[in-house]
């Protein structure tokens, strides 16, 4: 068994503005293992957890969750109270949870979020939609957008559409994709590609025909 660490950060529009002094409660299994409190700039103090042995992550024949899996609960007043269930570390990384708080606008409203499985230990069917036949527009010049509208769900199915800065959307993308335990070069070329894909698709304008998507905000 091995520890990892967690540092929650609480703010509003997406970092736009901090929420100081926000209450954190971080729990397993309805325990509670801590409480603090944020501070001016939102900020948590970093916590200790336990977490499996960080040479799982890199075994490629193992089968099992190579992370430890916890709930978070941040509470401000005048802003709803938001829960994350399983919130992943990872054995000697400081996982940085990014809590986005909304104001308040109803009497016992709590917004919870299931982070669900990372998608390296996911079973389930992973696959792209290729481009028509057609040739896509092509923008003048190579740009790096300020934000990014991700639909949350398959380009051929009703779901919600959500706008955010772009480095926000490529670190979630990150979290999902690949584990920090990693080697630096490993590291690198995945993030390298997933930056690569989001720009081609924005710069084709064939980014409608992908599955690019969050699964935690």
């Amino acid at each position: 068994m091995g520890t990892g660490f967690l540092e929650v950060v609480t703010s509003t529009g997406f970092g736009a503005l901090p929420v100081p002094y926000a209450k954190i409660t971080v729990s397993k299994d309805a325990k509670v293992l801590y409480e603090l409190q944020t501070d001016e700039s939102g900020i948590g103090k970093a916590v200790s957890l336990d977490a499996p042995d960080i040479g799982l992550t890199l075994d490629y024949d193992f089968m099992g969750i190579p992370y430890g899996t916890y709930d978070v609960m941040a509470e401000s007043p005048g802003f709803t109270p938001e829960i994350r269930h399983g919130v992943e570390i990872l054995d000697t990384e400081t996982s940085i949870l990014s809590v986005s708080m909304t104001p308040f606008i109803q009497e016992g409203q709590v917004h919870e979020l299931d982070i669900g499985v990372h998608n390296l230990t996911s079973t389930e069917e992973r696959h792209m939609e290729r481009p028509g036949p057609f040739l896509p527009r092509v923008l003048s010049e190579v740009i790096i957008p300020e934000f990014i509208t991700v639909h949350l769900g398959r380009p051929d199915r009703p779901a919600r559409n959500v706008r955010v800065p772009f480095p926000y959307y490529i670190k979630n993308v990150c979290s999902h994709e690949i584990y920090a335990t990693w080697p630096p070069a490993s590291l690198e070329a995945n993030i390298y590609c997933q930056i690569s894909l989001t720009l081609n698709r924005i710069f084709t304008d064939t980014h409608r025909l992908g599955r690019l998507f969050l699964k935690s905000l």
